[in-house]
């Protein structure tokens, strides 16, 4: 019995990280996929505030932290923390080819902050937590 207690307590620590690109990384509070509603959540089409932060993000073997919205595609370049808001500097693109490329980017700053009932504050407006849904047919 002890033994599976101890074993639980490892893989219940273990789930609390990632495993990316050869690094071990705890997520962040603020990473995951968020939208200003839960109906765009589950909106598949179209122009929407689903927002996506990454700090483990992958592109071409290659550790590329990313903030993405609709026709925003961001790379994360710093990240600082004061108190419980996290400031991102990033620099923006508006087509996944220009992203992809590096040219044609936008520099500018990025505020988090954690806002009431698990919801997160990005520039100020309040976003929710898109949750996994399981597709079956």
């Amino acid at each position: 019995m002890r033994v599976l207690a101890v074993l639980f307590l490892t893989l219940t620590a273990a789930a609390s990280f990632e495993f990316s690109a050869g690094q071990l990384h705890a997520a962040e509070a603020f990473e995951g996929l968020w939208a200003q509603t839960k109906e765009e959540c589950l909106d598949e089409e179209g122009p929407s505030s689903k927002t996506l932060i990454d700090l483990a993000n992958v592109i071409r073997s290659k550790p590329t932290p990313i903030f993405d919205q609709y026709e925003n595609h961001c790379r994360i370049e710093r990240k600082s923390v004061l108190g419980n808001s996290t400031t991102l500097a990033v620099t923006c693109f508006e087509f996944w080819e220009e992203f992809m490329g590096g040219s044609g980017g936008r520099e500018t700053i990025i505020q988090l902050s954690p806002g009431q009932e698990g919801s997160l504050l990005i520039d100020g407006q309040k976003y929710e937590r898109c949750e996994a849904t399981l597709v079956t047919e």
